[in-house]
Formats: C-alpha cells, structure tokens, sequence
C-alpha cells in the first residue's frame, strides 16, 4: 500500500511513501531477458538498476523520490560507483523496482550463516519441517567481490587506478569474508569455493602490489590467510599436491608479513600434509617448530601439541603422545570463545576437537575398546564439531568397533559416516573409511564396504 502526503498549497502531486518490502508494479518477464537488461548485468548492478528504471518510465529525481535517496546518489549509483556495490542498496533495489535477484549478484533472499546460528533461526516449512540454510557458490562470489570491490580503487575494466588511494578498510572486509567463507565451507565444501577462494586471492595479490607501507604488510598478511585456505581446499578435495604448493606459498607470505601466529599455525597445516605421508617424525618436528614461536593464543598453542601427540601416536609413542595430550587440554582451558566477524586464525578449535583427538590418538596406539569409550563418553561433544569432522571421527569410531569385531554397531556408525563425507564432498573422511574395505567380506559390512567402494568409483 502506497500512503499518499497531499500537500496543502492545492499542487497537483504527492509524497508517496513505499513501505519496506513494498515494491512497483512487476514488469513484464521478458524484460529480465531483454538485450539492454542481460548487457547492464555485465557491466555492473548500478547498470541494471538504471535499465531497470527506464523499463518503469522513472527519472533519477523520481526513483530517488522513492527510494528516499537524492537525484544526486541515484546518479552515482547507476554510473558504477562504490554504492553500486552496497550489498543494503542492491536489497532496496531489489524489492522496490522487482530486479531479479540474480541480476544484482544477490541470493533468493537466503544468505549463508554459521550451522550453530542456523539451529536457532525458525526455518521452516508450512507442514513444520526444518530446511537447511544456505547459498550457492555464485551468490556467494559476488557478494563477497561486490564488498571488496566498493573499498577498492578500480576503473570500468576491473584495473587498479594507480593516483587513487586504497582505502584501508579493504583489510576489514578481507577478514570478514575470510571468515565468512570459512564457515561457507561446512555447507559447501571444497569442489564449490575453490574457485572463488582462488580468484579472491589474485585480487589480494594485485591490490597488495599496489599498495605502500604497513597496508601492503597487512595486504601480504591477508594474502597468507587465503592461501592457506586454498591450500586446504585442495587437501579437502584430494589433491596433496596443490594443498602443499598453496600451504608453502602461505608461509613464505606470512613470514614476509612476520605473522608468528600464522606462521605456527602454518607449520601444523604442513603437519597434516606429513600426516597424510605416513610420516610420524615429521608431523612431530613441524608441531614443535609451531610452539617455539612467540606469543600464541591459547588455540593455536592447543592445536600445536594436539598436532605433535598425533604424530607420536603414528609412531606407537605411548607416553610422549599422552604426556602432550594433557598439556594440550590443560592449555585448552585458556580458551576463551568469542564470536567476532573477522578470521581469526585458530579460533574454531575448541576442547571439543581435543576430547576428539585424544579418542583418535587412543585409537592409533592400539587402545580400541579405551577410544571407544571416551568416543562414547563425548558424543554430545563430537557433535559441535564441523560436519567434515564429525564425519571423520565417526569413520574411526567404525573402525574401533570394527578391530573389536563389533559389526552391526562399526556399520551403523560408518553409514553416518559416510553420510556426512557426502553432505561435506570430503575425501578426507572417505579415505579414513576406506580402511573398513579390509572387513567387505563380512556379512554384516558388506552393504557398507560396497557403498564406500561404489562411493569412490562415482567419484572417480
């Protein structure tokens, strides 16, 4: 409903005040599939939304009018300007001028968040179901570019303009989308945010090189944080090798910017790599190369022991991989969660993961019926872990059970397993079901050993 404001000089118009969520009449479809329409959205959403008033017969004073913003902003809006990219413009744009939402870079009104805010959000269906929140890959690339591109000096073309300053805001809005992206990957998974991962950092990278002074150092410290982060979405997806390439050039990056807490954090992501290789002493080695940097939080100092006793128990090391676990839990008391929008390194690791770990640790030194029972004892624990996680230890779990010929319960606990290896696309949980292909000729095993086996063929 449009509430009209007549004025009391007797003039022959109105204020018209459009209430949230209250848009124009629909324009007729084909016009989102028209030439002018599909050439603005390669240009730019300030593009689109001046198409788009043109299609509904508005000036820029009358648009303006509307959507209570001066001729003025309007204009700078529709020439490309930094608000063209203000994720709270395009919504207004959105609703009031009925601009599909894909033209503007913008979800179906759906936006990613955190799994534990998602529980307590009322998302439901009219029958009383609950539905999952979440984004596709594309939506959120461009609403991440469309954040940074507002803060960065470019022209038309995507180039830097060189006599134009950086604002130093970038950085802030770097951290938020690391953060963002990170907790994207619980839902998403690697095969979909890799790509947007990658392009990020060739865009960090370009602006890095542009820039001076401690924002270049800022810029390079950034830069580490999303190449780790690249690193780990080519583990998650299988691919060693470039995980490896990406976690080097991340610590070349963070020690050039002297992030000591990356760079620790760093040499445990290299331990998982040594993890992977079979290599014990390795994974000890960059552990304790981790801790003898200076100033750690609390979780990255966590992380480094808990990471040193898993290398101790890869080589049978009972009392070292013991003796660190507790120093690991002692120091997890330390930890105190805080839920901020910048990435933090580290700040995901919770006595969770170390009540895990010690369950997994127990079960690499040959103590199968102990890390059941602390597997069991924590399951409520276990729960407030990242999905990939929770997959992963369920797939130990399977294991223990299966070493202690418990098969009903080693296949009940492996087909979650394998449930969460497919809601995540993580092949680091499927390779640790795989080692329950030794039991395929069980009866009771088989219906899983074939769906893991038929799992990886599809994968393949």
């Amino acid at each position: 409903m449009v509430a009209l404001d007549r004025p009391t000089d007797g003039a022959n118009w109105a204020y018209a005040a459009v209430p949230t969520g209250v848009g124009l009449a629909a324009l007729p479809a084909p016009v989102w599939d028209s030439w002018e329409i599909r050439a603005a959205a390669q240009e730019s959403p300030g593009a689109v939304i001046a198409a788009a008033r043109r299609a509904h017969g508005l000036s820029q004073g009358q648009l303006g009018g509307l959507a209570g913003f001066s001729q003025s902003a309007i204009s700078r809006i529709e020439a490309g300007g930094n608000l063209a990219f203000d994720l709270r413009m395009l919504r207004v744009f959105h609703r009031l001028l009925g601009i599909p939402p894909h033209l503007l870079g913008l979800s179906a009104d759906v936006f990613p968040v955190p799994a534990a805010d998602a529980q307590r959000l009322p998302i439901g269906t009219p029958e009383g179901r609950r539905v999952p929140v979440a984004v596709d890959a594309h939506t959120l690339a461009a609403a991440c570019t469309s954040s940074l591109l507002a803060a960065l000096p470019m022209d038309a073309l995507g180039a830097m303009e060189p006599n134009r300053p950086i604002d130093p805001d970038i950085v802030h809005r770097l951290l938020v989308v690391r953060r963002l992206l990170n907790d994207s990957d619980n839902w998403l998974g690697s095969r979909h945010l890799a790509r947007v991962v990658r392009e990020l950092y060739e865009l960090i990278d370009r602006v890095r090189r542009s820039a001076t002074g401690d924002l270049r150092r800022q810029l390079l410290d950034v830069a580490a944080l999303y190449a780790e982060f690249c690193g780990w979405l080519h583990q998650e997806a299988g691919d060693l090798r470039g995980g490896l390439e990406w976690t080097e050039r991340a610590l070349q990056q963070a020690q050039a910017a002297d992030d000591r807490e990356l760079v620790a954090y760093i040499y445990v992501r290299m331990g998982h790599f040594a993890g992977a290789d079979g290599d014990g002493d390795r994974v000890v080695g960059l552990a304790r190369a981790a801790q003898r940097e200076p100033g750690l939080s609390a979780e990255v100092r966590a992380l480094a022991l808990h990471e040193e006793a898993h290398g101790h128990a890869m080589v049978s090391a009972s009392t070292p991989c013991l003796t660190k676990l507790d120093e690991a839990l002692q120091v997890g008391t330390e930890i105190r969660t805080q839920r901020v929008d910048e990435y933090r390194v580290g700040y995901y690791f919770t006595v969770h993961h170390l009540h895990a770990g010690r369950a997994s640790c127990l079960l690499d030194l040959g103590r199968r019926r102990d890390a059941i029972e602390l597997y069991r004892a924590n399951q409520t624990s276990r729960a407030m872990l990242c999905q990939w996680e929770q997959g992963l230890h369920l797939a130990r779990l399977a294991r223990a059970y299966a070493e202690t010929g418990e098969y009903e319960q080693a296949a009940a606990v492996g087909f979650e397993a394998l449930a969460a290896a497919r809601r995540a696309g993580n092949v680091i949980v499927i390779d640790q079901l795989r080692h329950l292909r030794s039991w395929r000729d069980v009866p009771e095993m088989a219906a899983l050993t074939g769906a893991i086996i038929g799992h990886h063929a599809d994968s393949a």
